[in-house]
Formats: structure tokens, sequence, C-alpha cells
């Protein structure tokens, strides 16, 4: 039995979300996962498969603006990043000696790999898209992370060949970036429809909980049948007005039917969530975070596409919103199962 290592990123939940098919399959191929990582991503990993060990890595602790520019706040953090980068290289190879790790499997950490046994890189954004008149910065990160990634045996993009869901933030001539197609935890499963709207907050605070009070607010007045899930860990649930229904947070199994049963989906435009609705096909409006130049230009590519409907937030009206989103397609036509996941895994744990 192969030991697998499989570590996400702390920022966010959608770092461990899309690790969670790639756990299952490495249970179907009949591994051993050991879990490590930090803060609210470990605690997901924790309630989704609690039966797994589970390590401590160092986490990034980034700060987030309330407005302006994510990227320009982040890069100002860089120091604190490299240290932090370093730190969790130096305890990935005391992981791997204390368990006997055979493959390492890091979702956007830079440092979590080792130099005894393979380790594997997985990300969507190769190329990270700068605010106006800061190009020369993305050059600058995109230079940097790019000396980290050669460190790992592979890079595996979470997409179809082509980019077609990222766009040109994974596009690439290096024919060594493996495409392993979306990861989704959520599985199709056709219901009848029981909301009129699904909202599902996310991201980095302050502006989750700015994108959860204007939902809020919008969707009490609306008259809609509506899930608000808000995307923190806990297990509150309740109606907040009538038919206005309130979680903290859905497991995958949960999450698929409430989102399978929702005529339309409301969310940030994060590639996580992005890869959810590819899997289950529907339709969506985005609500980009204010500043975060990848939500913004996944929310630009899909509204171009006439996939997507999206509303910046100082500016967002649910019944405006709803009205143009009869405009567009939805995700129906991206469908994609872990095929392509279980070649690549196959790979590394059958040679």
């Amino acid at each position: 039995m192969k030991r697998v290592l499989v570590a996400p990123l702390d920022w966010g939940l959608g770092h461990a979300t899309r690790c969670i098919p790639v756990i299952r399959v490495l249970h179907e191929f009949g591994c051993e996962v050991i879990l490590a990582g930090s803060g609210a991503s470990l605690a997901l990993l924790k309630q989704e498969f609690p039966q797994l060990k589970f390590e401590e890595l160092p986490g990034y602790q980034p700060t987030y603006p309330a407005s302006g520019s994510m990227m320009i706040k982040l890069a100002l953090q860089a120091p604190k990043f490299l240290i932090a980068v370093l730190k969790e290289n130096s305890a990935t190879e005391k992981l791997v000696e204390k368990h006997q790790i055979n493959f390492v499997i890091s979702d956007n950490r830079y440092g979590c790999y080792s130099s005894k046994v393979p380790s594997v890189f997985i990300t969507h954004q190769l190329n990270l898209v700068a605010p106006a008149g800061w190009g020369w910065l993305a050059v600058f990160a995109n230079y940097v992370t790019h000396i980290f990634i050669k460190r790992f045996s592979e890079c595996w993009v979470p997409d179809f060949p082509g980019s077609i869901l990222s766009g040109k933030l994974s596009r690439t001539e290096n024919q060594q970036i493996k495409f392993v197609g979306p990861l989704s935890r959520l599985s199709a499963n056709p219901k009848t429809i029981k909301y009129d709207l699904l909202a599902v907050i996310s991201g980095p605070e302050p502006q989750r909980t700015f994108f959860e009070q204007l939902v809020i607010r919008e969707v009490t007045k609306s008259g809609l049948k509506a899930l608000i899930i808000r995307g923190v860990m806990g297990m509150e649930r309740k109606m907040i007005a009538d038919g206005v229904e309130v979680a903290d947070h859905l497991n995958g199994e949960k999450l698929s039917e409430a989102m399978a049963a929702s005529k339309i989906v409301l969310s940030r435009s994060g590639y996580s969530t992005i890869m959810d609705l590819a899997r289950l096909g529907k339709k969506a409006i985005f609500v980009p975070t204010s500043g975060q130049t990848e939500q913004e230009y996944l929310a630009h590519r899909f509204k171009e596409l006439q996939v997507a409907y999206f509303m910046e937030q100082k500016a967002f009206s649910l019944a405006h919103a709803l009205d143009e989103s009869e405009k567009y397609t939805g995700f129906e036509n991206y469908f994609s199962d872990d095929d392509r996941l279980k070649q690549a895994l196959a790979s590394y744990l059958q040679a």
C-alpha cells in the first residue's frame, strides 16, 4: 500500500474542496492518505474524512484589503510568504520521513515537496493577472512562482486541455504541464427544483462578510425561495425569512443536492466554484471579489462566452441580475468526470 501526503493551501476553502476528489480516487487505488495543512481548509478535510491521519503545516496567514487590489496587498507580504514556504518544505521533509510517504500532492503550497519522493503541484494559475498598470508585477511574480513549481516532479492543471475553463490563467506551451480535468467534489444528481436561488458565499474576510450582508439583504426582499450558504465552518442552519434558509456550511453530498435542486446559483467567480458549476451544468450569476483580479478575469471571460452573467459588488441588484441571466446558457456544455485525474495518478501509483 502506497502512502500519499495531500496538502491544500489554507487561503479559503476552495483548495481543500478540490482535493476531495483527489483523495477519493487515491482511496480507489488502495492508497493510505495522510492530510496536511492548516486553518479552515484542514478543518474542512477533517470533517469530510474524519478517519484519516492529519498533520499541521505552517500557515501563510495572509491579510486581505477591505478595498483596492488584492494582488498588490499580497505582493507586499511576499517576504512573509517566502518564510512560510521554507518552513513548510522543512516540515514536509519531516512528514515524508515520519510516515514513510511515497508520493506528495500539493495544491498551491509551494514548499510542500520532497527531495526523496515524487511530488506533484496542482494549480490552475500558471499566469497571474495583475491590475491595470501593474503588468511588471505579474511578470516578476510569475517568474518567482515558476522557479518553485520546477522543484516539483510535475505540475497538474485542473482543467481540460486547451485551458477551456481557466483561459489565459493556465495557457502554456510547456509540454511537462499535465491537464487532469476539472476537480469537483460534487456529483451530478438531477433533482426536482426546490429553490429559486442558491447563494454560495465564499472568500477571504472582510469581503466574505460584505458579500453575505449584501446577499441576505437582496434575497430577503426578493420573495424568492432561496438557500444561502455562508461559507464558514459551522453546523447551524435556520430560516431567516419566509422561504429563505441560511446554512453555515454543507458537505459535498448536501451541496450537490442543493445545487442540483436550484434554478440558478449566485456566487463568487472563484475557480473551484466554477469547476463545481461545470460538473453539475448549472446556470450562474457571478459577483467577483472586489480587487481580486483572477475572479474579475473569470467573471468577464464567462460573460463574453455568454455562459454566465456577472455584476460588480458595488452595483449589485439581484432583480436585475436575474433578468439578465436569462440571456446566458449556463455551464451545461462543460461536464467532465475523473478519468484524466485517474490516468495521471495511475502513472505514479502503478509504477
